[in-house]
This record gives C-alpha cells, sequence and structure tokens, in this order.
C-alpha cells in the first residue's frame, strides 16, 4: 500500500511485481509495454529496488528483489518439434518469444488464458517458457482444433 503511494503509474508498479532478481532488465524490457530504463532509475532512486551483485564480466540484473539467483541470460529457443521440423526457422530469443506467446494466449484464449499469462511472466528461464508454451498450444487445440494450434505453434517456432 506504500509502495502504490510512491509509485503511481502502472507500469512502473507492475514492473516492482516482477522483479525477482532472475530476469535481467533487457527481458523485463521486452516483457512490459510502456518501460524504460528511466523506469529502473527512478525506482532505484526511490530506493524500492537495488542493485544485485553481477558475476565477473556479465551485465545481468540491475533491478532485484533479494535474490542472488544467476543473471546470465536464458539460451535461445530450441526448435519446434520433429512434426514441425519441415522449414528451420531462425529461433526467437527470449524476449521475442515471451512478446509472442504472451499475444498468442490473448488472441487465441483471451481471459481463459489468464493463467497461463501469469505462468509467462514468472517463467525465468526459456525452458519455462516453452512448457507454458506446450500448455497454450494444448488448450488452443483443446478450444480451437488442432489446425489453429499447428498455425500457433509456427508462430512460436517458426516453420
Amino acid at each position: 500500500m506504500q509502495t502504490r503511494a510512491l509509485v503511481k503509474e502502472r507500469a512502473r508498479r507492475n514492473l516492482l511485481l516482477l522483479i525477482d532478481g532472475v530476469k535481467t532488465d533487457a527481458m523485463l524490457l521486452g516483457g512490459l509495454a510502456g518501460i524504460t530504463e528511466a523506469d529502473f532509475d527512478a525506482l532505484r532512486d526511490l530506493g524500492l529496488i537495488a542493485p544485485v551483485a553481477e558475476p565477473s564480466g556479465t551485465r545481468g540484473n540491475r533491478a532485484a528483489a533479494a535474490s542472488s539467483a544467476s543473471t546470465a541470460a536464458p539460451a535461445p529457443a530450441a526448435p519446434p518439434p520433429p512434426a514441425e521440423a519441415a522449414a528451420p526457422a531462425a529461433p526467437l530469443d527470449y524476449a521475442q518469444f515471451t512478446a509472442a506467446l504472451t499475444q498468442l494466449i490473448s488472441s487465441e484464449l483471451g481471459l481463459r488464458g489468464f493463467v497461463l499469462t501469469l505462468a509467462v511472466e514468472k517463467a525465468g528461464t526459456i525452458e519455462e517458457l516453452q512448457a507454458v508454451a506446450a500448455r497454450t498450444l494444448a488448450q488452443i487445440a483443446e478450444r480451437h482444433g488442432e489446425a489453429r494450434a499447428a498455425t500457433a505453434r509456427r508462430t512460436l517456432y517458426g516453420g
């Protein structure tokens, strides 16, 4: 409640909710609309976030709650499953995959995909995102049929 009085902008409050010490600034910037580097600076100036100790030679999270987990960027997305491996495409990076998956959940599942959207926000690695993607594709197939699920799969994994 006190934080809400300090941070009036909804985007910055959302950013505070997602800072976990695992996701890098770039991951958070890519996953939230309306967030800039200035938002991190403003939250730091208010004393609401603090830098995390970074491994030598890497630039990880500038902002973290209290976690000292690894801040290395996750590996790029794995190629699509063998059934869809007809035409290899460039895999999406973490931020692109997050944005594509969030958009897909919103457009295909609407409010029914709310829990999946929360899972995307919670995911800290590409592997966790891929697990959410598998659940999303299963729900799309169940609700809209296998043809739409295949289209959604191509959106995420190319091909």
